[in-house]
């Protein structure tokens, strides 16, 4: 009797022993790939994020310094055709902690985060008074200078020098819109030579200063 009652509770016992088998693979199995994709996506979000702070590729001016007006045309499309990102894999772009481009449902864990420079080139014009001589140092460093010559009348300038340098000169008088290419090392010191003592209005200089700021890009890649 007792054999006969062993047999079903040694049957059931077997199957019992087979799911839970069969259950703990699955669960390996389950790690294993889970574990392959993190890996997967990982290597995908930092590839991603090296080529978006490249100076290679067209966000960047120089490694790890972006341009904001590049940044702003960054999308959906040049993340995949500009920037690699996988026809199969979505991606997420944060700057100073707000989302600028988010492709479908990012649930990936992988994320990089890098501290990078935003450079921003707003135009300034300076419209100087000459009470002090003709002359003028521009306020902040720029790469170009565009000159916009009015003189009053009986009034010649002929030469335009950025510290000893001439950049301009015409005997008979400079008079219109001229664009001098200046050193972005140091605040450009400009003169004018003239005739008579320039006014107020006779000159106008339009600069391009550089202004930067620092901030975290976070980049995410589920593929």
């Amino acid at each position: 009797m007792r054999a006969q009652l062993s047999l079903p509770a040694l049957g059931l016992a077997f199957l019992v022993l087979t799911a839970v088998t069969v259950l703990g693979v699955a669960v390996a199995d389950n790690a294993v790939v889970s574990s392959e994709r993190s890996a997967l996506d990982r290597q995908a979000t930092v590839a991603l994020s090296d080529r978006l702070v490249s100076t290679d590729g067209p966000l960047a001016v120089r490694a790890n310094v972006l341009e904001e007006s590049a940044v702003a045309t960054l999308n959906q499309s040049t993340l995949r055709t500009q920037y690699g990102l996988a026809a199969d894999a979505d991606a997420r772009i944060n700057l100073a902690g707000e989302t600028i481009v988010e492709t479908g449902d990012v649930d990936s864990t992988s994320s990089i985060e890098r501290l990078v420079v935003v450079e921003e080139r707003r135009n300034r014009t300076l419209t100087p008074s000459f009470a002090a001589g003709n002359s003028v140092t521009l306020p902040r460093r720029t790469g170009r200078i565009q000159l916009s010559i009015h003189p009053s009348a009986n009034t010649t300038v002929s030469t335009i020098r950025v510290g000893d340098q001439v950049v301009l000169h015409n005997e008979s008088g400079l008079r219109g819109n001229f664009t001098v290419s200046v050193s972005r090392l140091e605040n450009a010191e400009i003169s004018f030579e003239s005739n008579k003592s320039l006014s107020s209005g006779s000159i106008s200089l339009t600069y391009y200063p550089v202004e930067t700021r620092k901030v975290r890009l976070g980049v995410t890649v589920d593929g």
